[in-house]
């Protein structure tokens, strides 16, 4: 299943399990996304290494629907940026130090205001999936368990609107001894358990 049939899945199963009373906001979002760097060693040698993630501009969409109780909200996330993975001394291949890839995120959570209204400052957790998706197919693809905290405001504009703000930290699993990146042969591991980045970001919310 590819993420683009991966997305509109959980978002059909997320709306269709949302209360039918609630209101639903849709919030496309563009933001920054910053930081993550994995430890990795050489298959069978005592080398270490580094790759390092690019910081670049990120965006995507959330999807909210309000629960029964006041100021609490499902939340659907879905962020995807475009970056590259750098070693730090090695190679993935002769020649190749850097590769591009896509970076996905899909994680399905809640959202609380503790004023208990559905503006002003909030706080959201989400729990999902990152892919890691080369721009070369010749590199291997990986699907990490993700995990997302953060807070921020969203600004009232009127009963249908919202500007939100956003800062969040997104932490994905690594299984340690799992290869890295391949093509033709694979000569890394993970050595880390995982890697964090931050993302800012803003975006309008649309409620209906």
């Amino acid at each position: 299943m590819n993420i683009r049939t991966l997305t509109a899945v959980t978002l059909t199963l997320a709306l269709a399990s949302s209360p039918a009373a609630a209101d639903i906001g849709l919030s496309p979002f563009a933001g920054y996304r910053m930081g993550g760097s994995v430890d990795i060693e050489t298959a069978g040698a005592s080398t270490d290494d580094q790759i390092r993630f690019r910081d670049s501009v990120s965006h995507g969409l959330v999807v909210n629907f309000d629960l029964p109780e006041a100021g609490k909200q499902g939340e659907l996330y879905f962020g995807r940026q475009s970056t590259s993975a750098r070693l730090d001394n090695g190679l993935f291949a002769p020649g190749t130090r850097s590769i591009d890839l896509t970076i996905y995120q899909l994680q399905f959570g809640g959202l609380y205001f503790p004023g208990g209204k559905t503006y002003g400052g909030f706080v959201s957790g989400v729990l999902g999936v990152t892919r890691l998706e080369p721009d070369d197919s010749s590199y291997d693809t990986h699907h990490r368990a993700a995990l997302s905290l953060g807070g921020g405001y969203q600004f009232f504009l009127s009963e249908q609107l919202r500007l939100r703000l956003d800062l969040r930290g997104v932490y994905t699993a690594l299984d340690s001894g799992g290869s890295v990146f391949c093509s033709g042969g694979c000569e890394l591991k993970f050595r880390s358990s995982g890697y964090l980045q931050v993302e800012a970001s803003a975006g309008l919310v649309v409620r209906f």
